[in-house]
């Protein structure tokens, strides 16, 4: 389902979303950028207007020389409609889902924008990460009901990706699946950066702390204002919370990079504090793991997306390759020492404070 013709077609033939539009024609466009699947807006002359996600059988990113399970998009289905049950506000409506079909519809998010891209040109409101810190908070605090199993909330052949582009395949020399820059040559791993890298993946692939996201970052939350909607969980699956909030640490990180060498006001430690506090305060006090496996996979993320396809946006969207170049290096320096060191992180403060020794150091 990827032409227009094929989408007005299963409108017509599906009454809930045929009843919803009452102002023929449709128009249909294509509006996802992401690396998984296609991500349609539908509009009638009234103005109203729905979101479809399609699964196709083969990652978009990749094309279809990289088959991929349909049945991925059941999985998001059921975890975006759990969140929806624990986390109302942070999640849009679903409107029509469609196992047979693999895609769903849900509210077009109009006025919302990724707060990836918000980083850029406005300030973000404190409340927003906020309120991720209770989204958080609540992932911990709540489990989803045990008459499902597991491969319910979680597809394997995603966690198995996970696995792969964020554990192993950056530390392989030369793997195909790696695309690296010709402004940035990867710095050699120390035996304790590549012990730690292993100790880390076998948390991702052993602990099943809680319900997690499993791709939380800001180009997976949107904004309009103080609000915000959590979107594109289809890598859920059932891990360490610390990978969610280290995930996420990474790209503010990133956004915060791209600051420094574009000269804009750099907001770490008011985010991540903001966020803390609150994350904290709704879940009483935080086990000293979850501290230290935030750091240790944020610095795993913010390293893997120096050399795997998906590139961080906020790096490539600096101008001037001096400033992309040496912006590379602070990124590789500072995941380094988050890896090697993050069994020594007692709180939140030292992240901030191992954070605010590298961030800007060549803008200096």
């Amino acid at each position: 389902m990827k032409t227009e013709h094929e989408i007005l077609q299963y409108i017509d033939n599906t009454p809930a979303l045929k009843a919803f539009f009452q102002s023929p024609p449709l128009r249909v466009e294509e509006i996802g950028d992401g690396n998984l699947n296609f991500i349609f807006r539908i509009r009638d002359e009234s103005g109203a207007s729905l979101i479809l996600k399609y699964a196709a059988p083969y990652l978009r990113l990749l094309g279809e020389d990289f088959p991929l399970p349909q049945n991925r998009i059941c999985v998001e289905m059921h975890t975006l409609t759990y969140f929806k049950s624990i986390a109302p506000a942070f999640i849009p409506r679903m409107y029509h889902l469609d196992e047979e079909a693999f895609c769903f519809t849900m509210e077009d998010l109009a006025g919302y924008q990724l707060l990836q891209t918000a980083q850029f040109d406005q300030f973000i409101a404190p409340s927003v990460y906020s309120k991720l810190g209770s989204f958080l908070a609540t992932l911990y605090t709540k489990a989803p009901p045990p008459k499902h199993e597991v491969h319910y909330y979680e597809n394997a052949t995603l966690k198995r990706i996970s696995e792969e582009y964020i554990f192993i395949f950056p530390y392989i020399e030369n793997h195909p699946a790696l695309i690296l820059p010709s402004h940035f040559t990867p710095s050699p791993k120390s035996p304790l950066f590549m012990q730690n890298i292993e100790q880390l993946l076998h948390l991702f692939q052993t602990e099943k702390e809680c319900l997690i996201h499993g791709d939380f970052h800001t180009g997976s939350v949107m904004i309009k204002h103080e609000s915000l909607a959590i979107i594109d969980a289809e890598f859920s699956l059932f891990a360490p919370l610390g990978f969610d909030i280290g995930t996420l640490f990474a790209h503010i990180i990133f956004g915060e990079i791209y600051n420094c060498f574009e000269k804009k006001p750099v907001q770490f430690q008011p985010i991540i504090r903001s966020l803390w506090k609150t994350f904290a305060k709704s879940i009483g006090n935080v086990p000293e793991h979850i501290v230290q496996q935030s750091v240790g996979f944020c610095g795993a993320e913010l390293s893997r997306r120096l050399v795997v396809p998906a590139k961080a946006k906020p790096l490539e969207a600096i101008r001037t390759l001096e400033g992309k170049t040496n912006a590379y290096t602070v990124c590789e320096k500072l995941s380094i020492e988050m890896v090697e060191r993050f069994l020594e992180m007692k709180s939140v403060e030292d992240f901030i404070s191992l954070v605010e020794r590298h961030l800007c150091v060549k803008t200096r």
